[in-house]
């Protein structure tokens, strides 16, 4: 059995192949713009990490590839999955840092980040691994699948392995009927999925969650946190220090724009109890991106709009509730909600009661990023008006001013489908862009913020063919006699 990501092998219509040309237009234009890095196949999943950051980068291209950001090499390349990597995730086992990784070859594969020695591979769904996310505080790893479950997995036995003594030898698959080989080449030219991966050293499943639809798209999880004391004021209750209980509220999101919540916990024992608190549907097509801060829960759909909801974070079972959607014109693939300066991300990144991002960075499935100003009273939260909004996904025509964007930047020439942020060596708080069309761009966020925007003009391909046909080889003459010939006929 053979399989493809290349396009050029797959059927296209008419309009693809015209889109498909528009872009390549834009690639050229746009060559330069955001310092780019350019990929060997397609960026899936981006994580940024290290005081002299690096991006890794999931690609539809079957590996992770480790890029500094400094200078846009390649540090390393994880190869061994037998289909496009889909997610990341990172866990320190016995101090060193393990790197986990989901694809479409059904399994999941954790790899000791200093050597690229592969630890253990589980094959733990029957369709593709789409998402995937590390709990500490349970030392349990949930991953999300096309085929619709949500599967949690025991971290433990990896605090077992002898890292440096398998990082010295060969892996060895296991005995128990391991599925077919996996693929060399990803240059196939079916388009079948790939087969599941070869089993080694599973990893422990502690439960399966079942309730979604659709194919799971996107995880997160925040620590439960016990109940403020009675009789707090509103002013006393932030300054009050909240207790964890030790259980952990599970988000999840599926294609189809339900969101999910369940409540983990996890006994001396090791035993992993799950159960479903709650269940919303705010959004009328899928959830492709989330982000969780101090200000409540940041989704990303497909039905064209950007939706925070506050959470109660003592009670897994009160719905998120919606009070601020933010409409766009067109899907919606990826946010982030942006500070100031580097200092204000860090306290963000640690939830050290850092202040609401006063930006929110989008990008969309028309290829633009936006910045909204959160400060604007055009997106002012309001639970009552987002309680009377009946959104049917309506899209927002590109005459229209969209209220709150103070920018539109344009760098990439296919749908972007992550946003990072980082400091750079300079000091300075700096963005990056993943992109369908092959490429991570970096852009400085001051630069991105003040600038002035800009739009390129192409000219449809439709028109150029038609200007092409105008330009005749023939003299006026030849014309006039050709015309004379035709109306003789």
């Amino acid at each position: 059995m053979s399989y493809t990501t290349d396009e050029g092998n797959l059927f296209q219509s008419d309009a693809q192949h015209q889109q498909s040309a528009e872009r390549a237009a834009r690639a050229h234009l746009l060559a330069d713009r955001g310092n780019p890095i350019k990929l060997s196949s397609k960026p899936l999943r981006v994580v940024v990490r290290g005081a002299e950051p690096d991006a890794w980068v999931a690609e539809s291209g079957f590996v992770v590839r480790r890029v500094g950001l400094e200078s846009g090499k390649t540090k390393q390349l994880f190869r061994g999955h037998g289909g496009p990597v889909t997610s990341l995730a990172f866990h320190s086992s016995n101090g060193r840092e393990l790197l986990v990784s989901g694809s479409w070859d059904k399994s999941f594969r954790v790899w000791d980040v200093q050597t690229k020695t592969l630890l253990s591979t589980t094959v733990g769904h029957v369709d593709f691994v789409k998402t995937l996310l590390v709990v500490p505080s349970l030392k349990v790893l949930v991953t999300g699948s096309s085929d619709k479950d949500i599967r949690v997995w025991d971290l433990a036995p990896l605090d077992s392995l002898d890292i440096p003594a398998l990082c010295a030898t060969p892996p060895a698959a296991s005995t128990s009927a391991p599925p077919p080989a996996e693929p060399q080449q990803q240059s196939n030219s079916s388009g079948a999925a790939p087969p599941p991966a070869v089993p080694l050293r599973p990893l422990p499943c502690l439960c399966a969650l079942k309730g979604h639809l659709r194919p799971v798209e996107q995880l997160a999880a925040y620590p439960v946190l016990r109940p403020l004391p009675p009789g707090l004021s509103e002013d006393e209750a932030e300054l009050h220090p909240r207790e964890e209980t030790g259980a952990v509220a599970l988000l999840s999101a599926d294609s189809m724009g339900a969101l999910k919540v369940w409540e983990l916990e996890r006994s001396e024992e090791g035993v992993v109890k799950a159960s479903l608190k709650c269940e919303v549907r705010d959004h009328e097509l899928g959830i492709y991106d989330m982000s969780l801060g101090e200000d409540g829960l940041w989704t990303a759909s497909a039905d064209n709009s950007v939706l925070l909801s506050t959470l109660d974070r003592s009670s897994p079972s009160t719905p998120p509730v919606p009070v601020l959607r933010i409409p766009h014109p067109a899907q919606t693939r990826s946010l982030l909600p942006l500070p100031h300066s580097p200092a204000a991300l860090t306290l963000s990144l640690q939830h050290g009661g850092a202040p609401p991002p006063p930006y929110l960075l989008t990008g969309a499935s028309d290829e633009l990023l936006r910045v909204w100003d959160l400060d604007s009273p055009a997106l002012d939260p309001s639970p009552s008006r987002e309680a009377q909004r009946a959104w049917r996904g309506v899209p927002v025509p590109g005459s229209q001013r969209l209220e709150g964007c103070v920018r539109t930047v344009e760098g990439h020439a296919h749908e972007v489908v992550q946003l990072c942020a980082y400091a750079g060596a300079d000091g300075e708080l700096w963005v990056l862009s993943a992109s369908l069309d092959g490429t991570l761009r970096r852009w400085k966020w001051s630069e991105v913020r003040e600038g002035e925007g800009d739009r390129l003009v192409l000219v449809p391909v439709e028109e150029k063919e038609q200007e092409q046909e105008k330009e005749s080889l023939l003299t006026e003459e030849e014309e006039r006699e050709l015309a004379e010939l035709m109306g003789d006929d």
